[in-house]
């Protein structure tokens, strides 16, 4: 147990250098200009094999059948790789966490002492200590704590240990009792009281914090049972088995530090959608704050609404969060060099695929193959109808959007050469109240059949979010009222409210082709369901897909004419977003906030 404390403490002073990291470089010109470099990418190929089990992954990295691990390791993997050569282990704090999800919508889930009573129950310093060897923290905030808008460690309570004597308290004064004398407890309606709890078979992780989830409920005398079972069987939160599940391991994982998904992933409105609220949560007292948090348009404003809100999650349990990790990414290095450790991702992210190239060679800025394992197959080439992770690993290097998140977490314009953001005090003719984005597009994109990406492809691809029904990358559009381009290379982009988190609704968005699009029409957007390279994708990013076979692999090629394959000459201006980034980083600093980003889509994982 010492041990493993060490290395926690060790890690959380990790954890500050890294944090600190994200900020301070905005005030270094020489690192955000190396930031920010845009060319790329230098690769031939990306192949991503399909490798389920993590000791498979880590034996094929050991054997040079692929080049880095499409997913963080475990402890007992980092220390079956201490003496591996050529292979390095780099760490990040994750800006994610695992969780279990409760289902509120069945009884008697839906009571709330039974969901706090389980999780005062669960010790999740003992999944820290022994299921991640020391390499996590307890978490109970829905907001990581590597994320300045969390509240981790701010409450006058935790669920860090097991506090059965309070969980069985709760559950007595609740009406939870042994009618029969069977040593479990019934429903206070008297019905019977089982509970199972889903877990990834192919996760270690999962099934430990299964089985201590088990534990817990054994505790105060529940039935319960984990339950292994295959990811992509319980994964999918739409399908009509959803609203049957009792309680679901999961991770999940985040783009960025922004926080306005607390309006939409918990909103009572959405406990009976396809996309959002897994729990099937409802709260009036939680939905009080959600007009704040989206509508807010100064930083205090929206902080004070996401830290209400994870208050009452807090309290309510809809999910318990279990731990917060230390991302752990192995790779080798005796092949390629560039790779980037990404604040969000460890070293398996776009950053490297983009950034990556060879050791040797007459050109050690071209060619050759990165070979990845991924956990999972690509469930869908539509990237709006999967919140897997592992799918995402592939489609992520497919689109391109206005602005990307950079390897620190900050913006970088993409897309977009500049921007302008103007209210009714900047220009009298814009209403009271709203607000107007204009965008200028670079020029020299294309899509892969040679068409030219015009701002044209990004106002049909917004107006197209918000207008097809149920479409996920629509919800946080509603208060679009227009979306033009006047011209070729001009975007227009018009609100009727005034927000924090406007621009990042708009600029972190795929865009889609829109020669494409208006074929498949609105109501077609989640039918859509391409098997590339037989059916051919339309793409603008910097890889195509050139084979696939399910179950097996996906190969990505190299998009030889992509707009950033040379060196840009421009220099691309400071926008407001970028100054007001700044002030606010070290405001954030200095009082132990932090650094902000905003719009976002999660991605699930096993653990």
């Amino acid at each position: 147990m010492q041990s493993s404390r060490r290395k926690r403490y060790l890690a959380f002073a990790s954890m500050l250098l890294i944090i600190v990291s994200a900020i301070l470089p905005t005030l270094v010109l020489s690192q955000e200009l190396e930031a920010n470099r845009k060319v790329g990418p230098y690769l031939d190929k990306i192949v991503y094999s399909v490798i389920q089990e993590e000791e498979e992954q880590i034996l094929a990295l050991q054997n040079d059948e692929v080049d880095l691990v499409g997913d963080m390791i475990s402890p007992e993997s980092l220390n079956l790789l201490s003496e591996s050569e050529y292979i390095e282990v780099a760490e990040v704090l994750r800006n994610g966490y695992g969780y279990l999800t409760i289902n509120c919508y069945k009884y008697p889930f839906n009571i709330t002492a039974f969901r706090r009573a389980f999780a005062f129950a669960l010790d999740k310093e003992a999944i820290s200590d022994d299921a991640w060897d020391g390499l996590s923290y307890p978490q109970d905030s829905v907001v990581p704590q590597v994320n300045p808008f969390s509240i981790e460690g701010q409450m006058s309570y935790n669920y860090y240990e097991d506090r059965a004597d309070i969980g069985n308290q709760f559950l007595e004064d609740a009406g939870f009792l042994d009618i029969d004398a069977d040593a479990f407890r019934e429903a206070p309606d008297g019905s019977n009281l089982s509970v199972i709890i889903e877990v990834a078979v192919s996760s270690d992780i999962a099934i430990a914090v299964g089985e201590y989830a088990e534990d817990a409920l054994h505790s105060l005398s529940i039935d319960a049972e984990c339950v292994p079972t295959d990811f992509y069987e319980y994964f999918v939160p739409w399908l009509p088995w959803s609203d049957n599940y009792d309680i679901v391991f999961r991770g999940q994982d985040f783009d960025n530090y922004d926080v306005d998904w607390l309006a939409y992933e918990f909103w009572s409105e959405n406990a009976y959608g396809d996309y959002y609220n897994l729990p099937r949560f409802q709260n009036a007292s939680y939905d009080a704050w959600r007009s704040q948090l989206i509508n807010g348009t100064t930083y205090d404003e929206v902080y004070e609404a996401a830290t209400e809100m994870q208050k009452i999650l807090l309290y309510e349990c809809p999910i318990i969060v279990c731990y917060e990790n230390i991302f752990l990414s192995a790779y080798r290095t005796d092949k390629h060099e560039g790779f980037v450790n990404d604040f969000s991702e460890g070293i398996p992210c776009f950053w490297t695929n983009y950034r990556v190239h060879m050791r040797t060679g007459p050109n050690e800025h071209s060619g050759g193959t990165l070979r990845w394992s991924n956990p999972l197959d690509v469930n869908s080439f539509n990237f709006m109808v999967t919140s897997s992770k592992y799918s995402m690993n592939v489609l992520e290097m497919l689109y391109d959007s206005l602005i990307r998140v950079d390897k620190n977490g900050r913006d970088i314009l993409w897309l977009a050469g500049s921007y302008q953001i103007e209210t009714h005090d900047d220009d009298s003719a814009i209403p009271d109240g709203h607000s107007r984005f204009t965008f200028d597009i670079i020029k020299g994109a294309t899509w892969s059949d040679g068409t030219v990406l015009t701002a044209s492809d990004v106002a049909f691809s917004l107006n197209y979010y918000r207008d097809s029904p149920g479409n996920p990358y629509g919800f946080d559009l509603s208060h679009m009222t227009a979306a033009y381009s006047p011209s070729t290379y001009s975007l227009v982009v018009e609100f009727n409210t005034e927000s924090y988190w406007h621009l990042h609704s708009v600029a972190y968005k795929p865009v889609l082709p829109m020669h494409i699009f208006e074929e498949i029409g609105l109501e077609g957007w989640n039918t859509w369901s391409p098997r590339p390279p037989d059916d051919e994708m339309v793409l603008s990013g910097p890889f195509n897909v050139s084979d696939y076979v399910a179950g097996e692999f996906v190969e990505l090629s190299r998009k030889t004419d992509y707009f950033y394959s040379k060196e840009d000459p421009r220099v691309q201006p400071s926008s407001p977003f970028d100054m007001h980034f700044i002030m606010s980083s070290v405001l954030a600093l200095a009082v132990g906030v932090g650094a902000i980003g905003l719009y976002e889509l999660k991605r699930r994982r096993e653990y």
